[in-house]
């Protein structure tokens, strides 16, 4: 905030909230954040969605304003209530007292009860069109305060992550991981992708973790032989496996709001000459990837020494990037792309690829996850890089 010179940060996109509350919104949330530490940050949030969410497991943030309308009855127990029971009557009090609350309001309040009435403030605009009422009420009721736009502000504090962030990372990484094994340990000749997609599904729901949005739209991105030139496979088949067929996915499990993507190649039985060559040449400009990946290194340095590393044997090998980074909504800076000037910083997420398709043929993938560190990057991915043969 200091680099921006604003005294608070207004979040309002379901990503933004849920990275700066720990809550998954439901409806239209704010998160107040001031600058000043000793001054406490606000949640607003309607009482009918996330509320049993907020007092079951309570956010960092405590103030937390409620606004819509819900009835919750209260009788009398037989059994003390619970400390969450009684902040859920607490909460169905402060909203029953003020019935006409609206977001927009609570949100303008916490503001004046904090005194920021003046000055800068940024706001995540991409939940907030100028349409919006939130514009015309600020301006209205604090005619001193200047907001400025704080969507990218907020993309750039994600881009380096927490240390509990990389945990929920790396712990969506582990459950992906013994997903594909366990789905990788019972293939075979004969079995199809979508019995071996719902192997990889149960594994993972079976050790906490979810299905998430990098899993595929319908399905776990999981394809065979040819159908792996697909780049991204929109559902399992009943595409039945071969022998010298490849097994490829991409993607991964969600763990505590926070999704993995990485990817695999898997062969049923001895690869081709081809299969081996090209897999090894993508291999190569992943690790060169991984070797560059260093704060003050320019994300387009790194992807025009991949793509020339991986030319060197597969010479019509094209891709528009090499990586990228990661976090709760997927894609986060930087991008590791020919026209991309950002330089990597100390604590980014990295998801580094070198995909190769061919239609007709197969597609080829081998993607890490890795943290930018001061020395060697750490990794986050465990499985092996190596094309795995499936013993049939």
């Amino acid at each position: 905030m200091d680099k921006y010179g604003v005294k608070a940060l207004v979040t309002s996109s379901p990503a933004n909230v849920f990275y700066t509350s720990d809550l998954c919104p439901y409806g239209k949330c704010f998160t107040l954040l001031p600058r000043e530490p000793n001054i406490e940050p606000a949640l607003v949030a309607p009482i009918s969605g996330p509320t049993p969410i907020v007092l079951t497991s309570p956010p960092w943030i405590s103030d937390v304003r409620y606004y819509g309308e819900f009835y919750t009855e209260t009788r009398p127990a037989k059994e003390p209530l619970t400390d969450a029971e009684r902040r859920l009557i607490r909460a169905q009090e402060s909203w029953e007292k003020n019935k006409e609350a609206d977001p927009v309001t609570l949100l303008i309040e916490s503001l004046e009860t904090r005194g920021i009435t003046r000055g800068r403030v940024g706001v995540d605009e991409s939940n907030l069109p100028l349409e919006h009422a939130f514009w015309r009420e600020v301006k209205k009721r604090l005619p001193s305060l200047e907001t400025v736009r704080a969507q990218e502000i907020l993309r750039e504090i994600r881009a380096v992550k927490s240390d509990e962030e990389i945990r929920r990372l790396q712990e969506a990484l582990r459950i992906t991981e013994k997903a594909w094994a366990t789905a990788l340990e019972q293939a075979g000749e004969g079995m199809t992708e979508r019995e071996f997609g719902e192997i990889f599904e149960h594994t993972i729901i079976s050790e906490g973790g979810r299905i998430s949005a990098s899993m595929g739209m319908y399905g776990p991105p999981i394809g065979f032989g040819r159908r792996t030139a697909f780049s991204d496979i929109a559902s399992p088949s009943d595409y039945a496996l071969g022998k010298g067929d490849l097994i490829r996915f991409d993607g991964g499990c969600s763990y505590m709001g926070y999704p993995c993507d990485t990817a695999r190649s898997s062969v049923l039985g001895q690869p081709s000459q081809k299969l081996r060559e090209y897999y090894e040449a993508i291999l190569e400009g992943e690790q060169l990837a991984i070797d560059m990946a260093k704060p003050g290194v320019k994300a387009s340095v790194i992807f025009n020494a991949v793509m020339g590393k991986v030319r060197k044997r597969i010479p019509h090998y094209r891709r528009h990037h090499t990586g990228h980074g990661w976090g709760i909504e997927g894609y986060d800076p930087p991008l590791i792309g020919p026209n991309v000037n950002t330089t990597l910083e100390e604590g980014m997420v990295l998801c580094l690829e070198t995909p190769y398709y061919e239609v007709g043929w197969g597609g080829l993938m081998v993607e890490d996850v890795i943290v930018v560190t001061g020395g060697v990057p750490r990794f986050l991915t465990r499985f092996s890089r190596e094309l795995h043969i499936v013993r049939d």
